[in-house]
């Protein structure tokens, strides 16, 4: 593909920031993928250039996050290899890839970004690879320096990787050469339902507190902090609504890019949506496992036939018709240990008892019995296949297939590492490894036997979408065993996924598709927003009586927002005379889309305060919209005078004031009501100034809130909402 032919395709209707010129490397790279043709190539680099132009170039400090929508399994690796290459070619001088939370994750995409860039002409002349853990001050002052070197960093995204990446760039030296230097971050992975986990977790806390997925958010802030000039990338397939709208946090995307899926991909409106073909079968509902409900005492019929007819489709696919070297097969079942390795042994004492089947031949009782068995799964795999063998054919290719073929337990301990082409057929037996981000090459059979009791979210729909991908070299032997209910929200994730690019590719900015998606229609299939996050039992832990957010933050920035939202207030009335100025508050009747409006501009860094944000914010729209408040009341304590405050490490003590002991005041506490929401704002100013931290030692004053939770309003949302969880 020429540069002319590239100008041709993409000098037509798009608008950018600073368009990214495209050079020597990108077309490089795009030439190297000889699958892809020249208009497949022509939409990479023009999607490439919509993500960097809306990214931190050389020459002035400053950052952004961004994100790129693509389809499950369509190829965002390739899409961020060009992005590398284009920004490369535009003076970037590092990349940076977050490329999963588990090593084999890591180790994939690792090979692939070498393979790829390798493909680059004179690469090592541009591009230094640099192994997770091996980059130190010396080796980024080597290349950083080099005008036409561009530094990839691919790394585990796990807390303690990145902290250890941050602490080399937070060097002095570091830090004075990447000044004013542009750097890439790129989210492989960026996962959007990892927040909505850790907000519904621990649900019997009253807070939500560090872990894993705190520390590492965490940690990608300290990355951030460390690179003055840099671009945050997210990739991501379908985005929930809790990450898009404008959560003003400091990983909140600002532009978006929806990513066109290749020529061959077959995703869900493929195969849910397909009128002449059909690829899913359903499992009865007795055979439905689950570990206590049903945990299923003898192989299953439909898991028996699922293996027989992924064993036929080997033969005529890999054996007969060398369309290719192997074949795959996906067990999901649950995360259960016992339950996996329960379908682990049915799985190989099944291929044994048919091994010995042949061999017995005519000569055992059950030969007949067992032929019409193949020929069934002969019938049902052979449909779509044109020129299909004769069944005589596939029964003599069937015992060597037997023979060779791979069985794995894939779980959380695991790092078995496949080598697919070993054999012409693979089983993977497993749960949350075979989510998000496991590759299972050449995945033809899918079996999975769970349901959950509750209504499924989009991002965990998403999740286990693995049959998805570039498959049409071999659909017409595709087959995806579900439950009756999996199907029907399949289904409906595949319209609420299309619905959703489209209102992303209409909007220009996501503060404009908010306000669309607040009209969005989510099928009662999948649960929407407010239960993602609040489900029952969060709301009887976390959203009930008074919670602090703490916070030195942003503060100016923040005390501004804080200012501006308490003048704009004409409705204030003292809520009580105490006969002092620090126990005296104004009180006043705030609508609630004021106060949501006001609460999203405040910017919180830490996890705990921005679940506990986003999770009101969601709590308030479903009582408004539901007519159970309409209003929250907002107390301007000490009238906005300023109370000292210690600090208890990085954050303010205790904000509010106890009960007096004469009995003359009753205490913060008891300012509120118990009808509405109500929220006290608190100036305060730092008693202490041996601030650890070096960004906060000249914060004097600032503000923060107290949210309070009555619970009588709790109490009408989990009656409606009790329904929607999993026993």
């Amino acid at each position: 593909m020429s540069e002319e032919y590239i100008k041709v395709l993409l000098d037509d209707e798009k608008i950018f920031l600073t368009k990214p010129k495209v050079g020597p490397k990108t077309i490089s790279l795009v030439n190297s993928f000889e699958n892809i043709d020249d208009d497949g190539k022509a939409i990479l680099i023009s999607e490439a250039q919509d993500i960097l132009s809306h990214c931190i170039f050389s020459g002035k400090n400053d950052c952004i996050t961004n994100i790129a929508v693509g389809y499950v399994q369509s190829g965002k690796t390739m899409s961020f290899t060009v992005l590398t290459a284009l920004a490369a070619d535009n003076g970037f001088k590092m990349v940076i890839y977050l490329t999963g939370t588990k090593t084999n994750l890591q180790d994939q995409t690792y090979k692939r970004l070498c393979s790829d860039i390798r493909m680059i002409e004179d690469s090592s002349d541009y591009f230094k690879i640099i192994p997770d853990g091996k980059c130190s001050v010396s080796v980024i002052k080597d290349y950083v320096q080099e005008e036409d070197y561009t530094l990839l960093l691919p790394i585990l995204k796990h807390y303690k990787h990145i902290n250890a990446l941050s602490d080399v760039l937070r060097n002095v030296e570091v830090e004075h050469l990447l000044d004013k230097k542009a750097v890439l971050i790129i989210d492989d992975e960026a996962d959007q339902s990892s927040f909505n986990t850790y907000a519904r977790q621990n649900s019997t806390k009253e807070d939500w507190e560090d872990d894993e997925y705190s520390k590492t958010y965490t940690s990608i802030n300290n990355l951030k902090n460390a690179l003055p000039c840099h671009s945050y990338v997210q990739y991501t397939a379908t985005p929930q609504a809790a990450f898009l709208i404008d959560n003003n946090d400091i990983l909140s995307p600002q532009y978006h890019t929806v990513l066109t899926e290749g020529k061959g991909y077959t995703g869900g409106k493929y195969f849910f949506k397909s009128n002449n073909r059909q690829y899913v079968i359903e499992i009865p509902d007795d055979e439905i496992y689950h570990s206590r409900r049903n945990p299923l005492p003898d192989k299953p019929e439909s898991f028996d036939k699922a293996l027989m007819q992924f064993f036929v489709s080997v033969a005529i696919v890999v054996r007969i018709q060398k369309r290719l070297d192997y074949l795959s097969m996906m067990v999901h079942i649950d995360g259960n240990t016992k339950s996996n390795e329960k379908f682990k042994q049915w799985t190989d004492d099944t291929i044994s008892e048919w091994i010995q089947m042949f061999r017995d031949g005519p000569s055992d009782i059950a030969w007949p019995a067992f032929q019409l068995k193949i020929r069934a799964a002969y019938e049902e795999m052979s449909k779509y296949v044109e020129n299909k063998p004769s069944f005589e054919d596939v029964l003599d290719k069937m015992p060597k297939v037997l023979k060779n073929r791979q069985t794995y337990l894939i779980q959380g301990n695991s790092n078995e590492e496949i080598d697919w082409k070993s054999s012409c057929a693979h089983i993977l037996v497993g749960a949350d490894m075979l989510n998000r981000g496991f590759t299972v090459e050449h995945l033809s059979m899918t079996y999975m036997p769970r349901s959950p009791v509750g209504r499924a979210t989009a991002d965990t729909i998403e999740q286990r979408c693995r049959f998805f991908g570039y498959k049409e070299k071999y659909s017409d032997i595709i087959r995806i065993y579900l439950s009756r209910k999996s199907i029907g929200e399949f289904n409906a994730y595949v319209d609420h996924e299309e619905m959703l690019r489209t209102n992303l590719k209409q909007c220009k900015t996501l503060k404009e598709f908010a306000k669309q998606y607040k009209t969005m229609v989510m099928s009662p299939l999948l649960k929407p927003t407010r239960a993602n996050i609040l489900s029952s039992r969060l709301i009887r832990s976390k959203m009930n009586g008074w919670r602090q957010l703490r916070s030195l933050y942003k503060c100016n920035e923040n005390k501004e927002r804080f200012e501006t939202f308490r003048n704009r207030i004409d409705n204030w009335v003292l809520d009580f005379d105490y006969k002092n100025p620090m126990r005296n508050h104004n009180v006043a009747k705030v609508p609630i889309e004021n106060f949501i409006s006001f609460f999203k501009g405040i910017v919180y860094s830490d996890l705990p305060n921005i679940a506990r944000k986003i999770a009101t914010i969601q709590y308030l729209n479903y009582l408004a919209e539901n007519g159970k408040i309409s209003y929250v009341n907002v107390y301007d304590i000490a009238c906005g005078n300023t109370r000292e405050r210690k600090l208890d490490g990085d954050i303010p003590n205790n904000l509010q004031e106890g009960r007096a002991a004469n009995g003359s005041y009753p205490g913060d506490k008891a300012v509120k009501t118990d009808d509405t929401i109500c929220v006290q704002l608190h100036h305060i100013l730092i008693k202490n100034k041996d601030i650890s931290s070096v960004k906060y030692r000249d914060v004097t004053d600032l503000y923060n809130i107290a949210i309070y939770y009555p619970e009588k309003i709790g109490e009408d949302y989990i009656s409606l909402d009790e329904e929607d969880e999993d026993a």
